[in-house]
């Protein structure tokens, strides 16, 4: 007689236990199939038609102990598969732990020289922004510089200094006060002289006739560009000083204005 054991489920292939009997089902493509209890459901799931029950199998004492010795080899060897499915779970989830710290300590770690790179990229420029004003303002003292030696010079120029201070008389509110004088006495003498070498380098403008003279200083400071002219005469008025001698003229009164020798330069 055929065992329990002998007969195989037609869907899960699992061998039937001593005591459980199958059901028959029509599979139309295979033919008549044997199923567990188990997999009833999934055979009427895929529309295989059921026949009658076979008759119960008869079981044997041997068969009986043949298919316990079957089932505690079979949970035995479940209990072991679920073990070893135990420990390597555990072991995955303990390496996929690690494997999230090592990338979160990654992370940070690039977070962090991402941050250190950003802060060198920023003190790079500030430090070439800083070497561009550097060079930005040492040409702006070397054209400082040049400046104030050119103007040095002119202002040891005691002829360009004359002629400056000419201009800047002609400018000035006085010239019509020495126009009044030059209707009622005549054209006077002119002397323009550089008298001190301490800046602003002061000039004197001096006006001469027979009845006497007007004086006038021009300080001129061509670093500071400054050009302040003084009225030497007390009161501001247009009257005129005594001299006891005439000056000897080295500039000329023309057309209304003081005109120097060799000849008048242009402040600039």
């Amino acid at each position: 007689m055929t065992g329990a054991d002998d007969i195989q489920c037609g869907l899960c292939r699992r061998h039937l236990l001593t005591g459980e009997r199958p059901a028959r089902f029509e599979d139309p493509r295979n033919g008549p199939v044997l199923v567990c209890a188990l997999c009833v459901e999934r055979a009427e799931r895929s529309g295989w038609e059921r026949h009658e029950d076979p008759p119960a199998i008869e079981a044997r004492p041997d068969d009986a102990d043949r298919a316990v010795r079957l089932l505690q080899a079979e949970v035995t060897t479940l209990r072991t598969q679920l073990t070893s499915t135990i420990d390597t779970l555990e072991d995955t989830r303990e390496h996929t732990t690690e494997r999230e710290t090592e990338l979160e300590t990654l992370a940070a770690r690039l977070a962090d020289a991402e941050a250190e790179g950003a802060a060198l990229r920023a003190a790079l420029a500030e430090a070439e922004r800083r070497r561009e004003q550097a060079l930005h303002d040492l040409e702006e003292s070397r054209t400082a510089q040049q400046a104030i030696l050119r103007a040095r010079r002119r202002e040891a120029d005691e002829v360009y200094l004359a002629g400056i201070a000419a201009e800047v008389f002609n400018r000035s509110p006085q010239a019509a006060t020495i126009g009044l004088l030059v209707g009622l006495h005549g054209t006077p003498g002119v002397r323009l002289d550089v008298i001190g070498a301490e800046l602003p380098r002061p000039v004197l403008i001096a006006f001469s006739w027979p009845q006497g003279g007007r004086d006038y200083r021009v300080d001129i400071d061509l670093v500071a560009r400054r050009f302040d002219l003084h009225d030497l005469v007390p009161g501001g008025d247009g009257r005129l000083v005594p001299r006891e001698a005439a000056l000897p003229a080295n500039a000329e009164w023309i057309d209304g204005r003081i005109v120097a020798a060799p000849a008048e330069p242009t402040i600039q």
